[in-house]
Formats: structure tokens, sequence, C-alpha cells
């Protein structure tokens, strides 16, 4: 109960702080501006009777939480200003559509009652209720209890919202058919295989030359990047397309490459760097850099040929670990 009563203080707070500066946000402003700061400060108003009318009820079956010993007030100065500058804008940008007062108002509700249950320890022990177990199964308890929160969520927005989360929900419960899939194929023979495949994996990119092959492939898919978008900019607009596209994908490898290079960190400090190199591996730099923006520009716009490309690039890295590592 002390935790309801405490969100409900805070959110009667932020309910009262925003609608003063939404009030004087909307006398400072003009037009569409004012009109969306005054709706925001009306649905704030009405948060803040329906959580003082809600604290009236309680107020009897509070107990009186203990007092915590007073911190630094800098930071919580600044948590409060910049949760009242996100409820004004995320207010704004809701009420920015007719009729949706009543949708800011309940997800304000939702945003008390989260806190209440953050709180009072019910995610917490809802979180280990979830991990517990092996963690195919974890996984899918979770993906399984996010496909219900998307589908949840998607019954209280309008169409447009509502499609993002089924997207969500859909792509959640691909993920818990696939790790219930996985928990089910593990005890048998294909699964041992997997988990043996698994582990000589990781044992391989544990050798130094898993992460001089990532340190190169960052190299590779940071000039690629580069230089398409460079070409993005300087060509008409349906190659600027092709090249855009193509700078996109390599910055997810350079990610990649990055990524890895930084988790494994058993390479070497010239691995990474031009020192020393001559003017021929600089021309095969270019050329390799050239090609995959051909052949980037090329399979564009096919989501087929793209996945083929992507996983031609997979193999590439780790047939260059295998043979390195050799």
């Amino acid at each position: 109960m002390s935790a309801c009563v405490w969100a409900l203080g805070k959110a009667l707070a932020y309910a009262i702080a925003t609608a003063v500066v939404a009030l004087l946000l909307a006398t400072l402003l003009s037009g569409a501006d004012a009109e969306r700061f005054a709706t925001t400060a009306y649905v704030a108003t009405i948060v803040a009777a329906l959580v003082l009318a809600i604290k009236w009820f309680l107020r009897a079956a509070s107990p009186n939480a203990p007092e915590r010993a007073p911190g630094p007030i800098f930071p919580v100065i600044f948590t409060f200003a910049a949760g009242v500058a996100a409820f004004l804008l995320l207010g704004a940008a809701l009420v920015s559509q007719p009729g949706n007062e009543v949708l800011a108002a309940a997800a304000c509700l939702g945003l008390i009652a989260i806190a209440a249950l953050v709180r009072g320890g019910a995610v917490v022990a809802l979180n280990a209720k979830l991990a517990r177990g092996d963690r195919l199964f974890a996984a899918t308890r979770y993906a399984a209890a996010a496909a219900a929160a998307a589908l949840a969520a998607s019954a209280l927005f309008s169409s447009q919202g509502a499609a993002g989360f089924a997207k969500l929900a859909y792509v959640a419960a691909v993920v818990a058919t696939l790790a219930l899939a996985a928990s089910l194929i593990a005890p048998t023979r294909a699964g041992a295989f997997i988990e043996r495949t698994y582990l000589a994996g990781s044992e391989l990119l544990k050798d130094p030359a898993g992460s001089w092959v990532f340190a190169r492939t960052a190299e590779y898919a940071v000039a690629t990047a580069v230089a398409g978008l460079i070409l993005s900019g300087l060509l008409p607009p349906p190659y600027a397309e092709r090249f855009a596209a193509t700078a996109y994908l390599a910055t997810l490898f350079a990610a990649l490459g990055i990524g890895m290079s930084w988790r494994l960190r058993a390479f070497a400090a010239e691995h990474g760097t031009w020192h020393g190199r001559t003017l021929n591996e600089y021309l095969q730099f270019a050329a390799f850099v050239g090609a995959l923006l051909a052949i980037g520009s090329a399979l564009q716009f096919s989501f087929a040929a793209e996945a083929a490309a992507i996983c031609a690039c997979l193999y590439l890295i780790s047939s260059s670990i295998v043979k390195r590592a050799a």
C-alpha cells in the first residue's frame, strides 16, 4: 500500500507541474501550439484530480513510509525537470489528434500503476519467475510475455499505433516459437551437435585470428560506408539510393566488427593499424572496397539478393577466421 501512496504522490507532483508549465507555454505561444499545450494542461489537471481522489481513499489504509536520508539536491531537481519536460512533449504530441485526451489520461494512470508495481517489488518478483530454469525456457517466457503486452497495447491505441504493436507481438511470438523449438531439439542428437558446434566456435573466436579478422572487417566496412555516403551525395537519385542503402548495410557490419573486436580484445595493436603497409596492400584494400560498393549497389531493392549478400559476407568472415586460425 505504501508503494501506491508513493506513486500517487509523485504523480500528483508531476501532474501539477506539467499543468502549470503547459498553461504558461499556452499563454506565450499562439496558434496550434498554444492549443496543444492548453489541452495538455487540461489533461494534467484531470489526472491530478483523479490522483487526489484515489489518494483520499487510500489515506486511512496507508502506513507511514519510512523517511529516507536526503541526498544531493541537484539530481532530484534535474530528474523532476526532465520528467516534466518529457510529459509536456509527449502530451502535446499525443493530444494533437482529436479524441486522444482519454487515451493520454489512461496512459498516465498506467504509468502510475507501473511505478507502484516497481516500487512494491512486483516487477522484480515477476522477473525472477520468468528467468528461472534453463535459458531457452526463460527466453520463451520473456518472448511470450512481450507478445502478450504488445497485443494488449495494440488494443488501446489507434490504427497506426496498433499496427506497430501488432508487428512487435508477431516478432515476439516468432522468437518464442524458435526458443521453444530449440528447447525441444536440445536433448536430441541434433541438439548435441549444435551445442558442440557452438562451443567449438566459441573456442575458435578466442584465438587471436578471430579478433584480427573482425578488426579488418571493421576497416573494410567503415571504408565502404564512407565511400557509399560520398557517392550517394554526388550521384543522381536512382544511384544515390542504392549507394546509401549499401552504406547502411556496411554500417551494420562495421558495428559487428568493432563490437566483436572490442569484445575479444586479444589481437595485437599493429593488426588494427595501417602502419607499415605497402602500396600494394593499399591498392588491394581500395579494390576490395570498390567491389563491395559495386556488388552492394547492384543487389539493392531485392530482399532475397540482400539476404544472400549478407550471408555471403558472414561466410567470408567465418571462413577467414577458420583459415587463419588453422
